[in-house]
């Protein structure tokens, strides 16, 4: 089973939480959209779409820096925060056949993305030729006039959940792998590794069991003996559906990262946000081509944060029905 299919699940669990400080809530439809107004017992309001939530104390500025990918690079950037090379095509130009064979000679992979796209939405990865990329280059425009080219930088992604100005976690969204024993084929540690994945079934989450739908088919058959402690990663996906695993890692991240992210968002002013970041090893002191902002968002999913495999889930939705409850009725 996929990841469950509930595209209301932030809704339903901040609802439940107002719902426990006395809150009424009213749903109404207006051309075909759902929104919902949370009333407290004040009778102060707040009102947003349940599908994508728009929480009341993040500025419009702070939300269109979210949304758009390019304002979003050059502002880490501009705050000394590392970014992987950029390359922007708008819609009235196009990259010519000479600045393609430049990139791919410089960097090898690369990847592509819509400027204001969200859950991978028009993404492709590992693009190593001209064709690909022109290819990938088209599937990005269909969701964004203005489409970045990016070097890939390898590593694995954290999400650092910011909250007053303070990191409170550091979701490690680590891609689908399996660590050899010296004695066990590929194919038995896939199946070892499914065996652990079948009791991860939260409340609005389930981790779906490795199979040739997710993974290269070979591997399901493979009868390479992996040696011991030896990685071997079976995709590049970092979503729960596609294979990937949640982990909070946040006491294991060195201070000179954390240290960062606080900085960035209070230049950012956000009450709240999650910042995306690439590293090669956050355990290490913070060092230029070590870490890579990939992206802000103001409206995460909120039940990954429940999702986490370790057990070390963060109650992220009291916390946010906090900030909110005090926004509401702050002086005016």
């Amino acid at each position: 089973m996929y990841i469950k299919d509930d595209a209301f699940a932030s809704y339903k669990l901040l609802r439940r939480e107002f719902e426990k400080i006395g809150y009424n809530v009213s749903e109404e439809f207006i051309k075909d959209r759902c929104f919902v107004t949370f009333i407290s017992p004040t009778g102060r309001k707040w009102k947003t779409s349940v599908s994508q939530i728009a929480y009341p104390f993040n500025s419009q500025r702070i939300k269109n820096v979210s949304i758009n990918k390019e304002i979003a690079y050059e502002f880490a950037q501009k705050s000394g925060v590392s970014i992987p090379f950029t390359y922007h095509i708008s819609e009235t130009n196009e990259i010519t056949p000479k600045e393609i064979a430049d990139l791919l000679g410089r960097y090898g992979k690369l990847i592509v993305k819509p400027a204001d796209s969200s859950l991978s939405r028009g993404l492709t990865l590992n693009i190593q030729s001209p064709d690909r990329l022109l290819a990938a280059i088209v599937c990005a425009r269909a969701i964004s006039s203005t489409v970045l080219i990016q070097e890939q930088v390898e590593g694995e992604e954290i999400r650092f959940v910011v909250i007053n100005g303070k990191v409170a976690a550091a979701l490690l969204r680590r891609t689908p792998r399996i660590v050899g024993d010296g004695v066990s084929t590929v194919a038995e540690l896939i199946n070892k590794e499914n065996d652990e994945r079948k009791p991860l079934n939260f409340e609005y989450i389930t981790y779906p069991l490795l199979s040739k739908i997710i993974i290269e088919p070979s591997l399901m058959a493979d009868d390479t003996l992996l040696p011991s402690g030896e990685v071997l990663e079976l995709s590049r996906a970092t979503m729960i559906r596609n294979g990937a695993s949640v982990y909070n890692v946040l006491d294991q991240v060195h201070p000179s990262y954390i240290e960062s992210i606080e900085k960035l968002v209070a230049q950012l002013g956000a009450k709240f946000i999650v910042v995306d970041i690439f590293f090669k090893d956050f355990t290490s002191h913070q060092q230029d081509h070590n870490y890579w902002f990939i992206e802000f968002n103001t409206s995460p999913v909120l039940k990954l944060f429940y999702g986490c495999r370790d057990g070390k889930m963060f109650d992220i939705v009291p916390s946010l029905v906090n900030i909110i409850d005090k926004w509401l009725h702050k002086s005016t």
